[in-house]
């Protein structure tokens, strides 16, 4: 009788140790996946290089002056060309997303088109980039038929 006691305990102590430790991994969690600006670094301003985790990983490297005005060449260089391929695919990518927002309208009830309209321009808010255009550019604020 005693030893059922005893198992019964057990197993009441591991159900809650189970618990207080899925309590703390939750709240851990929280920290890690919150969305906004105070776990992220600061957007880049158009022209200026990317202040994050890259710049830290090349400045671990103890590049000599010679070697960093190289380097800052070679990226200003990426850049530049990467901002030309994205303007050159810029038609392409507006097609897209006015195909994209076609589809949706023939989907979603009219509340649903409010409010995923809604939530684009809260993340884009959020995101705080404006130059980027929006998944319902153009202002196409009807909502479906």
């Amino acid at each position: 009788m005693e030893s059922i006691n005893s198992e019964k305990w057990r197993v009441r102590l591991s159900i809650v140790a189970i618990f207080l430790l899925g309590f703390v991994a939750g709240g851990l969690a929280v920290n890690l996946y919150r969305p906004g600006k105070a776990n992220t670094p600061a957007a880049p301003q158009p022209g200026q290089p990317h202040r994050g985790g890259f710049e830290a990983m090349l400045k671990s490297l103890n590049l000599s002056d010679q070697q960093k005005e190289q380097v800052d060449q070679i990226l200003g260089d990426t850049r530049q060309r990467l901002a030309e391929i994205h303007r050159a695919s810029e038609p392409q990518v507006a097609e897209i997303r006015k195909q994209t927002r076609e589809r949706l309208k023939t989907v979603l009830t009219e509340d649903q088109w409010s409010q995923f309209q809604q939530h684009i321009k809260e993340r884009e808010e959020r995101m705080d980039r404006p130059h980027r255009r929006s998944l319902l550019q153009d202002g196409d604020k009807n909502p479906p038929q």
